[in-house]
Parts: structure tokens; C-alpha cells; sequence
């Protein structure tokens, strides 16, 4: 069999999860080795996932790395690099000095962790907290379900006392709340919302979020939901949103998958600007000039960590360590002056730092843990 033919078959059972330990090796190898690019380009544009630009930037590969490139375009029918082939970098392809590099020091992925603050200031760590109702208050009770969530019911009608509650993840954590009118939101790392135990006797649902969530509002004409950071006000009546508000960003965004949202400025030269978006739509608020623009939203990209993974594309080194470094809880330090690499690809939340650095490092860029502390290098 000649071996284009073969390369052909080769990524073609890549593709399907059909490959053995042993052609895993192989395809990994020829991969380093440059000799599948042009199956694996073929595969992506047979399913129209690369237009003709897109091919000329990945054959120029001036500042995307080009492994990474790669083996995301071999997975075009994959959400995620598969499981086997996260393994073999694990124990194969680094090894020697990489491998000891980790050897003593890692950090171990996110999960749901949460703190409960109550309105009269006790705390309650959602993260050890059992299965039941963990508290009761101004008429609410308040239950953690089997499924970790937490749940907020009204069990007393004609309650006019207003408490607040503020839920917080610390970095490292995530966690999900069903707010007392039914609308969810699930929480990033590093986030909190504050929100009422009940809107019985408000005029208007409204909240204030710090860091990152996505919310599914429960529909109610009469009583708008609204969603207050630091930068921006969003008013909805029922719809699914996502707001990126983290202070170490350049700015906040706001992305909208179903309904319609209006966006308000509430700081700077321009406050009071408002715009509404549309299904699949981004305003983006820019910390510096307190300007709102309106664009096409990377839905894949702004919902990957809802849905448990990564996704880079075309992210550079500070962006992607960002991320990292909320979601290990690791502080990144920088031994390097100067990095313009961009990262494009999938990865899942839940494995550890190290197999996330160890793909990372393919292009040149190098890591160390050291205790709390992720250092990068050249």
C-alpha cells in the first residue's frame, strides 16, 4: 500500500476513534513529523470546517503553533482531543526531564466549590455542605439537591423583609443555583452573585455578578431580570445569556444565545449608552475607553467552560494562562520578556495542569510548577 494511501486510512480511523495503542503512536509521530497535514487538511474541508484563508494562514503557521493546529484539525469530528490520545502524551511522548518536571508538583482540576454568605453574614461552604435544606430565611428555604445544586423555594407567602445572599466561587471552583423565581445560573471560577432570597415583593429581579456566569432567566413579562457589574447593566425578560466580567480582562462581554437583552453603560463619558442584541450576538464593554460594541459572538468559545472545556482559538499565551489559572488556582509568573504565539484547540476541564502544559509546550513556550506557582518560560 503506498503511503499516501495509507496516511489517508490512518486519519481516517483517527477520526472515528478506531485507532489501536500502536497506530495511536504512529499517527502522533507522523503528525510531529509533518506528513499528515495534507489528510488531515482534506478531512477538515470535506466537512467545510476550513475556507481557503484559514488554509493559507495554518500553511504560513507564523505565530499559531503548529502541532496544536494539528491535531485539533485531525479531531474535526470530535468536541475534544480524545481520552487515548491525552494518555499517550502522559506517558510516551514526554518523558525524561518533562516528565520529572511533574513528577512532584501538579494541580488538580476545578470542581464545584462554593461559599454561601447569608444575609446576617454567616457563612456556609457549599463545597462540604450534605444533601438537604442548609438553611431557612425571610420565608425561603434554602436546599442543596442531590445533584450539588443549590435550590431557593418560597415557604412562606406574605414576607416583606428583603435579605440578600451571595454565593462565591473561589478559583479552582464552579457551582450552579436555582434562584428563588427559577431562573439557573451556573458560575465560573472566581465569581460571585448577589441576588434577593425572594422577589415576591420586588419591583424587578435584579442581581449583581462579579466574574463570569451563564444564566437561563425564567420568563416573566411583569417582572424584568437584571444583571448589574461593575461596567454595564443587562435588563431581560427570558432568555440565555453568558457575562465575562473578570477584572483582569480588557473588558466585559455579554453574549446572547436565545431571546433579546438590552445593554447599558453605567460608568464613563458614555453611560447611559444602551444597545439590544440579537440570538448570537457580543457586546463588549472596553474597561479603558468605556465603549460598547456590538459583534458576532464565538458561541463555541464563550460557552466551552460551561461545558466543561476549553477552547483557544487563535488566544494568545496571557489569555490562556488566565483561564489556567483561574480554573487551578495557580499564580502565573512570567521569566520571559516577550511571547506573540497564538493557541487554537479543545481541551477538557477536568484533567490535571500538567497535561494541559504538556500540550501547551510543543511550540516552544515552557512550564514549572512550583507549589501554587505556574512559571513559564522559553
Amino acid at each position: 500500500m503506498e503511503d499516501n494511501e495509507f496516511y489517508k486510512i490512518l486519519v481516517n480511523r483517527y477520526i472515528n476513534k478506531q485507532l489501536t495503542d500502536d497506530e495511536l503512536e504512529l499517527f502522533v509521530q507522523l503528525t510531529k513529523e509533518g506528513k499528515l497535514d495534507d489528510h488531515l487538511l482534506a478531512a477538515m474541508n470535506k466537512d467545510g470546517d476550513i475556507s481557503e484563508s484559514d488554509q493559507e494562514d495554518y500553511d504560513r503557521q507564523t505565530k499559531t503553533k503548529r502541532l496544536w493546529y494539528k491535531l485539533t484539525a485531525a479531531a474535526v469530528v470530535l468536541v475534544v482531543l480524545s481520552v487515548g490520545l491525552y494518555s499517550y502524551f502522559n506517558h510516551n511522548i514526554i518523558a525524561g526531564n518533562k516528565q520529572s518536571v511533574y513528577a512532584k508538583h501538579d494541580a488538580e482540576p476545578g470542581g464545584d466549590k462554593a461559599t454561601l454568605t447569608l444575609a446576617d453574614g454567616t457563612e456556609i461552604s457549599l463545597t462540604d455542605a450534605g444533601n438537604g435544606q442548609i438553611a431557612k430565611q425571610a420565608g425561603v428555604a434554602i436546599t442543596k439537591n442531590a445533584s450539588g445544586q443549590l435550590v431557593y423555594t418560597v415557604v412562606e407567602t406574605g414576607k416583606k423583609e428583603m435579605a440578600y445572599n451571595t454565593i462565591t466561587t473561589p478559583r479552582g471552583g464552579q457551582y450552579q443555583v436555582n434562584l428563588p423565581d427559577g431562573t439557573q445560573v451556573w458560575l465560573n471560577a472566581a465569581s460571585s452573585i448577589k441576588f434577593p432570597t425572594s422577589f415576591a415583593n420586588a419591583s424587578n429581579r435584579k442581581v449583581e455578578l462579579k466574574g463570569e456566569a451563564y444564566f437561563e432567566v425564567f420568563k416573566n413579562k411583569k417582572l424584568p431580570f437584571i444583571v448589574v457589574t461593575d461596567k454595564q447593566e443587562v435588563e431581560v425578560f427570558g432568555t440565555h445569556f453568558n457575562i465575562n466580567s473578570y477584572d483582569d480582562e480588557t473588558s466585559v462581554k455579554t453574549t446572547l444565545l436565545e431571546g433579546s437583552v438590552k445593554v447599558s453603560l453605567l460608568s464613563g463619558g458614555n453611560k447611559g449608552t444602551s444597545r439590544f442584541l440579537k440570538p448570537g450576538e457580543q457586546a463588549s464593554v472596553e474597561y479603558q475607553t468605556r465603549s460598547l460594541k456590538i459583534g458576532k459572538a464565538n458561541i463555541d468559545q464563550v460557552m466551552a467552560w460551561q461545558k466543561g472545556y476549553f477552547h483557544f482559538e487563535g488566544d494568545d499565551l496571557q489569555s490562556v494562562l488566565r483561564q489556567l489559572s483561574r480554573w487551578y488556582d495557580v499564580d502565573v509568573v512570567y521569566q520571559l520578556s516577550h511571547n506573540d504565539d497564538e493557541f487554537m484547540g479543545d481541551i477538557p476541564r477536568n484533567v490535571k495542569l500538567s497535561e494541559v502544559l504538556k500540550i501547551l509546550e510543543f511550540g516552544g513556550v515552557h512550564f514549572k510548577i512550583e507549589g501554587k506557582r505556574l512559571i513559564v518560560t522559553k
